[in-house]
């Protein structure tokens, strides 16, 4: 049997335990002593998973083996020669549209069976109607897998291939795909993707079964902050990646496909918070129930948005109408189950919504969830409008504002650039504030010190805008003006300050009490704090990094200088871009083993004078793109606590001079570091608490 009917073979029983697994665990919940029939539905999951692990076997193995019978495998596999190539061929699996989609399924699958396996010996009728709802998730991923366009198993037209099976045209994976933050960045996304399903697959049970109490909200709030995790890490990966890859001069652009990656994890944001509140104080219930949803249907979104072919981006798959029409479905379809799941047990929700107090921690939370909603909204709206006049749906949606026109950067960043700053000062205020408010006075006694630290903090960060950000403006594409990029940048900043001082201060205050009452030292009671206190500390260190983050951010998009200039090929020719010089030392031509045509330009790197580093920005040939005389530009660049030095190659003049892009990002450094700090407290807030043992 050929790989192309084998893999599809698989494919289509693991269709058949879905379906069988729903009708088994529907009847089963629905008929007395039906316990059996439900643990049979669970352990079709299991076989759900193992068929759709067998297809991703089978998929990597003729990744590994450069089995180009498949077509997906031709038109994928990575050109990379040396010791790490098998891992680059791996990766090929979720390197395309239709391995892509078999990847997410399978981790959905994953999923599925630990859901299974916690609640197989339970008879939950809650956790049992959630696996069921999961399995209809699936059922839609793996019939999605069965169009042509989708399909990772279609096979390859024997023409293309020789006797001995290799290739007779030119395709591989496309060059900026080779790239080691492309082997984690897009499994983490789809492993942040998938695990949203959860959620929403237990708040659709809950309203089926008629349990809202918080049952659904602690068995599944660990996955959500993993699954959120995990998608936080591929945003960030994927930007480490643009931003070293690409070229382009940045590490967001604000492209249709980034949106896409977005849009569930601001929901999500609002979604954790609201099972906090959900789960130790019974309210915003039905917040959290559509916020389950919303986050959902914007996975959706984003895997539409970039394989419907419907929106311009240079992320975007081929255009497929049927693709189209199955995730429309699949997103009206659940958005609308919870509308009316919502409305049909309205009086079991009813009330929970309401807080007596604004400054209090369920009014933070409020804001939280109406923030991130609004700006989910909005970025959503505004990169689908492009499309409103030529989809399908153009009848519905052609008198809309803004129909048919492409927002660019300069749109969203005077959105994002207020929202994010107010939001940031809303989550700064939250930890300080009390369940159901508190007098102004007991607020301000805590506040003095966090707020204290902020002061002394912005005179810092005011330093740093003066010394190192200013010097570097150059109006950018969004016209605003020096006075107002200072407004916005200088209480970003004073904002940064108290979102990272009040969660020092956290940790401070509460390692001097925990060391007071237990007679500890307080370095022990610190690390009692950081490792035990989970889940509190975890939060902690999100907030702190998030400030860390809008340093960054503010410097690193604000006050960004560019230069695009020449240097001739003369040994010590010198140009100047900004406070620095570059001197040109070499241009060096070699045949990689692959094939691929490199030129790499050698230049030293002088600030006042001195040599403070050497750089060599390459411009790459690529071997199955060097009869159209493509290339891709592999960028250098210097890192500094303040600022990074981006220097990009893109080939000679008409006059043989290097031509270069060299540009300055103030606080870059600042955005991976506070990266890093989210995704360290995020991993702790979502690792498992341990349970206590049983007694003898």
């Amino acid at each position: 049997m050929d790989l192309a009917s084998l893999g599809n073979i698989l494919l289509a029983l693991a269709s058949i335990c879905a379906v069988a697994s729903i009708g088994f665990i529907a009847f089963g919940t629905r008929t007395q002593d039906g316990e059996g029939l439900v643990k049979v539905g669970h352990y079709l999951t299991y076989g759900v998973l193992g068929f759709t692990s067998m297809a991703v076997v089978l998929l990597g193995a003729a990744f590994l083996g450069e089995n180009f019978s498949l077509e997906y495998v031709a038109f994928n596999h990575p050109t990379i020669v040396g010791p790490w190539a098998w891992l680059y061929r791996l990766s090929g699996v979720w390197a395309g549209r239709e391995g892509s989609l078999l990847f997410w399924e399978w981790v959905i699958a994953i999923f599925g069976a630990f859901v299974a396996r916690k609640f197989i010996d339970k008879n939950d009728r809650l956790g049992s109607v959630a696996l069921a709802v999961i399995n209809f998730v699936q059922l839609f991923f793996l019939a999605a897998l069965f169009i042509k366009l989708n399909n990772p198993f279609q096979a390859l037209d024997p023409s293309y291939l020789d006797a001995s099976g290799r290739l007779l045209i030119d395709a591989a994976m496309n060059p900026l795909l080779q790239n080691p933050w492309m082997l984690s960045h897009p499994p983490t996304l789809f492993i942040g993707y998938a695990g949203l399903a959860v959620p929403f697959a237990f708040a659709v049970a809950a309203l089926i079964t008629g349990d809202t109490s918080n049952r659904w909200v602690k068995a599944s709030d660990r996955i959500t902050v993993f699954a959120w995790l995990m998608l936080g890490i591929g945003i960030g990966l994927g930007s480490v990646w643009a931003y070293v890859e690409l070229a382009f001069g940045g590490y967001w652009a604000w492209d249709p496909v980034e949106n896409a990656s977005l849009l569930p994890w601001l929901t999500g944001v609002a979604l954790i918070h609201s099972m906090t509140v959900y789960r130790r104080r019974e309210g915003f219930r039905t917040w959290t129930i559509f916020l389950a949803a919303l986050t959902f249907v914007l996975v959706l979104l984003g895997t539409f948005i970039t394989r419907s072919g419907v929106v311009a981006s240079v992320h975007a798959f081929q255009e497929d109408m049927l693709s189209f029409w199955l995730f429309i479905v699949m997103m009206a379809g659940s958005m609308g189950a919870i509308i009316v799941g919502l409305i049909y047990r309205r009086k079991d929700l009813g009330g929970t919504e309401t807080f007596d107090r604004l400054i209090s921690k369920e009014g933070s939370y409020y804001f939280n969830n109406l923030i991130m909603t609004i700006a989910a909204l909005l970025v959503a709206y505004l990169t689908i409008t492009s499309a409103f006049k030529d989809w399908p749906l153009a009848w519905l949606t052609s008198w809309w504002p803004g129909a048919g026109k492409t927002f660019g950067i300069a749109t969203f960043n005077t959105l994002a650039r207020p929202i994010g700053i107010f939001y940031i000062f809303v989550m700064s205020v939250c930890p300080i504030l009390s369940w159901g408010g508190g007098e102004p006075g007991s607020f301000m006694r805590r506040a003095k010190w966090p707020l204290a630290g902020a002061g002394v903090l912005s005179v810092g960060f005011i330093a740093l805008w003066w010394f190192d950000m200013v010097p570097y403006f150059q109006r950018a594409a969004d016209g605003m003006s020096l006075g107002v990029t200072n407004v916005i940048a200088l209480i970003g900043l004073m904002t940064a300050a108290l979102a990272i001082s009040l969660p020092i201060y956290l940790f401070i205050d509460g390692a001097r009490k925990r060391a007071a009452a237990k007679n500890q030292g307080f370095g022990s009671a610190l690390w009692w704090v950081i490792t035990k206190a989970r889940t509190q500390s975890g939060g902690y260190l999100t907030h702190l990094g998030m400030g860390v983050i809008l340093v960054g951010l503010i410097g690193s998009t604000m006050f960004v200088q560019s230069f695009n200039t020449t240097l001739a090929q003369t040994p010590g020719a010198q140009l100047e871009a900004g406070r620095y010089a570059f001197a040109y030392q070499s241009l060096e031509e070699t045949t990689e083993a692959n094939g691929d045509v490199v030129y790499t330009a050698t230049l030293d790197v002088h600030r006042d004078g001195a040599v403070i580093d050497t750089i060599a920005p390459r411009l790459l040939f690529p071997a199955q793109l060097q009869s159209e005389n493509q290339s891709t530009q592999k960028v250098d660049i210097t890192t500094t606590f303040v600022k990074d030095i981006f220097v990009s190659f893109a080939g000679l003049d008409q006059a043989g001079n290097l031509a270069l892009t060299v540009k300055f990002f103030p606080m870059q450094s600042w955005v991976w570091a506070g990266f890093v700090l989210t995704i360290i407290g995020s991993a702790l807030a979502a690792w498992p608490k341990r349970r206590p043992s049983a007694a003898a």
